[in-house]
């Protein structure tokens, strides 16, 4: 690694280090002659406090309070769908996936979404974090073109053969009970409404709820739209 590619938090946690050790070198010297010198003791001695406090302080700033939470990790930037225990952030972890499948994943060509893939847990996990990997790759600091590459050559063709391969010719219809499994612009994301209703059944009981037969006759169609357009 050279050292225009050394991590910048790298770079200021050595500084900040150094700097606290040249201070622990000062404070060390002013312990030796509070040592053999009586008279200063009362006044040094609080200088040498203070001296502590800041040093301390300086070295917290760089390297983190062990004492508090790390805040993206209470926030949960990392989470698991197949995990998902928390019904409202469920739904809204939900109703950001549909909009960027909508107007981001089905934009490429081989990115189709059979009807009932919100059916399947495993599917909606590996949408989920290639979601976030692309948010990561194009937001904040560390966005970086070579996350974007990675990305588009490694990332996204691996979820939609995985997807793919997990769903098979699959229909919403064998979500049933008794069932096998109890175009141009912006994509259209099938029975993206029972995405409410399936973050709450699944964060309530770790299951998929049962299709209505208004969503098995929403799938159909898309269904058979969707063989049309693939002739």
């Amino acid at each position: 690694m050279t050292g225009d590619e050394t991590d910048p938090q790298i770079l200021a946690l050595a500084r900040g280090v150094e700097r606290v050790t040249r201070r622990v070198g000062n404070v060390e010297q002013l312990v030796r002659q509070l040592a053999t010198d009586t008279t200063r003791r009362g006044t040094d001695l609080e200088l040498l406090v203070q001296q502590l406090a800041a040093d301390v302080t300086a070295l917290t700033r760089v390297v983190g309070d062990p004492d508090e939470p790390d805040p993206d990790a209470a926030a949960g930037a990392v989470r698991s769908w197949l995990l998902a225990d928390n019904p409202e952030q469920a739904r809204g972890d939900l109703a950001d996936l549909v909009e960027w499948l909508g107007s981001a994943y089905l934009r490429y060509p081989g990115a189709a979404l059979p009807s009932c893939w919100l059916w399947h847990p495993a599917v909606v996990e590996e949408l989920w974090w290639l979601r976030n990997a692309h948010r990561a790759a194009y937001e904040g600091e560390g966005a970086s073109w070579r996350d974007v590459a990675d990305w588009h050559d490694r990332q996204r063709p691996g979820v939609v053969k995985r997807v793919s391969g997990a769903v098979g010719d699959c229909e919403l219809a064998r979500h049933a009970a008794g069932g096998a499994w109890d175009g141009s612009g912006r994509g259209v994301v099938p029975l993206a409404g029972a995405a409410d209703r399936i973050a709450q059944t699944w964060t309530a009981t770790n299951t998929s709820p049962t299709p209505t037969d208004e969503q098995i006759t929403e799938a159909e169609t898309h269904d058979r739209a969707q063989h049309r357009n693939s002739r």
